[in-house]
């Protein structure tokens, strides 16, 4: 019998729902080092004489295919799984306690206790239909639209090349779309964490089995995307602008966007990125509460990044794995690609100027683009928060300013990226991503297609 099926009666004040500590810490180990062979095979076979023919006529190298599918089977655990618990207990001292949340009265404290699905459905049993068709569209629709699309792209590889390369391409682009709630999760644990004010309001809070399948899921497929060999060429408005713009006005343009960037995002960092307050509650708990010095700017709390980066890493001195995962997935994806990146574009912008290859900058550029995540991170807030509203009448989530500083701070990301990698392309006729022959005998046939187009124009002028 598990944890979640005893009688509360036996547990202690304040307890959790899911897999004990022990349990999710090894497990945690145990799918991590699965990520780490597959790659690890995948490369050694990718080395391999006898397979270099097969590997010539295929998009996904060895590592690739072995990656998705790690990936790929930790999909179902991740939404299956316990994905978090948490419980708020306001505790007499005199042997009697209160608890703060669903299905809670006197001296009864249960947690919430949640799986992607089964949030899904009391979302939609609540009357949060757009949160649930939120959740739906990005840990469910989101993997299995990536499957489909790689699925597709290889059967349609040798008779509609075109098609295929696009179908590539979508997966490459909504990869890391599949994980934005994770973000918010941990940030959520902290908030509940930080809650607590013993001996009377206890506050705990736990990520379990569910984020790490989940959480994996998106960093092993995200990687993986990135492996495929496919072209990736702007050809939109950002081509033209790219034509309109000379190195000197380029290096100006960069410079002053870097900045606009970097004010924001510090900023956000920094800021409160979302709150979490105990709801309304019963007259008589209230008035008792402030008797033993809660008072309402004590049943609150709030987070930002850089504050949540603090905790977990202590945590991680303590042998949580998950905190471990989401300060990589905070450190690295969310502040580290995304500064990285800005960093790049600008030397690439500066090395055009002075007349240096800028080739293998703008692949680098294009790579830590797909892999940075503060637009995920937003997005994920966003939900997370729609999906707690349906707790609010024991505790509300909101989001803070933070939240809005990393939103600004990425639209100039964005802008400032897709600006280079236009300009880039027609200035070095560079091909991003990772070309096959018959890729690059197409795109010279087009761009042969396109001049001759242009020299007509030209010559009727």
């Amino acid at each position: 019998m598990s944890e979640a099926d005893a009688d509360t009666s036996t547990h202690e004040v304040g307890y959790l729902d899911g897999n004990p500590p022990k349990v999710i810490n090894s497990d945690s180990i145990y799918l991590m080092l699965g990520l780490a062979v597959a790659i690890v095979m995948g490369c050694l076979l990718d080395r391999m004489s006898t397979f270099k023919h097969f590997n010539a006529k295929n998009r996904e190298p060895f590592w690739v295919l072995l990656l998705v599918l790690v990936s790929y089977g930790y999909l179902i655990p991740g939404l299956v799984e316990v994905l978090f618990s948490f419980n708020l207990v306001f505790d007499t001292g005199t042997g009697g306690f209160f608890g703060i949340g669903p299905d809670s009265s006197f001296n009864h404290a249960p947690p919430t206790t949640e799986t992607m699905l089964g949030l899904v459905r009391l979302l939609w049993e609540t009357g949060s239909w757009l949160g649930a068709v939120l959740v739906v569209f990005y840990a469910i629709a989101i993997p299995v639209t990536k499957l489909i699309l790689l699925l597709v792209g290889n059967l349609i590889q040798r008779d509609f090349p075109k098609a295929s390369r696009r179908c590539i391409q979508s997966v490459q682009n909504i990869s890391k779309w599949a994980c934005p709630d994770m973000f918010a999760y941990i940030l959520l644990m902290h908030l509940v964490r930080s809650l607590a004010h013993p001996p009377y309001l206890l506050a705990n809070g736990r990520l379990d089995l569910g984020f790490t399948c989940f959480s994996l899921f998106c960093l092993g497929s995200t990687i993986a995307a990135l492996g495929i060999r496919v072209p990736d060429r702007e050809h939109g408005c950002f081509q033209k602008l790219g034509r309109a713009l000379t190195e000197k006005n380029l290096v100006l343009g960069v410079s002053v966007l870097f900045v606009l960037f970097a004010i924001p995002f510090f900023w956000g960092l920094n800021e409160t990125v979302m709150g979490l307050k105990v709801g309304q509650l019963d007259p008589m708990i209230s008035m008792t509460l402030s008797f033993v010095g809660l008072t309402p700017e004590k049943l609150k709390s709030d987070v930002s990044i850089m504050n949540c980066l603090g905790t977990l890493a202590e945590e991680i001195s303590h042998g949580e794995m998950n905190s471990f995962i989401g300060f990589v997935m905070f450190s690295v994806f969310v502040i580290g690609m995304t500064l990285l990146d800005m960093i790049v574009l600008l030397w690439i912008s500066i090395a055009s100027w002075r007349g240096r290859p800028v080739a293998r900058w703008m692949q680098l550029s294009w790579v830590l683009k797909k892999l940075s995540m503060v637009d995920v991170t937003c997005m994920g807030v966003l939900i997370v928060t729609m999906c707690m509203s349906m707790y609010r009448k024991y505790v509300e989530v909101d989001m803070g300013v933070g939240q809005w500083l990393l939103v600004s701070s990425e639209v100039i990301h964005y802008f400032t990226y897709y600006t280079v990698k236009g300009f880039t392309e027609v200035k070095d006729k560079l091909d991003l991503g990772n070309t096959m022959q018959m890729d690059e005998d197409e795109e010279e046939t087009s761009d042969l297609s396109s001049s001759t187009a242009i020299e007509e124009d030209h010559a009727w002028l």
